[in-house]
């Protein structure tokens, strides 16, 4: 399709949109949070002495 053939994305879409962005953003952020706790508990830790 043309891009003047394509009617308006309404707004509610839009700020569907923003929301799932956000979700994702959140996400990534507590996927590397866990991975580098597992990461300190797994390896640095015994690397310092420290046991759980």
């Amino acid at each position: 399709m043309h891009p003047e053939e394509q009617p308006p994305a309404p707004e509610k879409e839009e700020k569907f949109h923003v929301w799932r962005l956000l979700g994702v953003i959140l996400l990534v952020c507590v996927s590397l949070a866990v991975a580098a706790a597992l990461v300190d508990w797994a390896i640095i830790g015994p690397l310092e002495g420290r046991a759980y």
